[in-house]
């Protein structure tokens, strides 16, 4: 069973450009890889205009075979319908600001949707802008912050999978 998610990052003008992500799109997963990996809003911006995407991984990366499942790549990049598989009309949607966005972020069956907000004054240890992360639910509609709310989901995923582990080998 998929976890829907929405990728958004707002633009200069306050627009918010955003892409479809099908797999594992809960913090602990797709939140916990976006505040790991992709805090550069030009990285974003690149992977948001391939458009709908299978998953995203720690790189944009380059066209694949969609269905070559021993393909180690599969695990690394972002898989897309349109690059990867050909399909039509995957493009990007753009909503007009963050109200649209929560408005109609949702309505094509997404569980979270995410924002990368790139005028917040943050900065990488060398100085460049990054932006920050915020997601919302579609149970509760409002923004906040993600990185806290995705470290803490990924530990616990971690501490669940440790325990599955841990019963295997007893």
């Amino acid at each position: 069973m998929a976890t829907r998610a929405r990728i958004g990052i707002q633009l200069e003008d306050g627009t918010i450009k955003t892409a479809y992500q099908h797999w594992d799109g809960y913090p602990g997963g797709l939140g916990y890889t976006l505040i790991d990996y992709w805090n550069d809003p030009a990285k974003v911006e690149q992977a948001v205009d391939l458009g709908n995407a299978s998953k995203w991984g720690f790189i944009v990366g380059d066209k694949i075979d969609f269905d070559d499942r021993d393909n180690p790549m599969q695990e690394l990049q972002n898989v897309y319908y349109g690059r990867d598989r050909g399909e039509k009309d995957q493009g990007p949607k753009v909503y007009k600001d963050e109200a649209e966005y929560i408005a109609k972020g949702f309505n094509t069956g997404e569980e979270y949707i995410y924002l990368l907000k790139n005028n917040t004054g943050k900065k990488d240890y060398l100085g460049k802008a990054q932006g920050e992360w915020f997601y919302t639910h579609y149970k509760n509609p409002q923004f906040k912050p993600l990185e806290k709310y995705a470290i803490l989901e990924h530990i616990d995923m971690l501490k669940r999978h440790m325990e599955m582990m841990d019963k295997k080998v007893a």
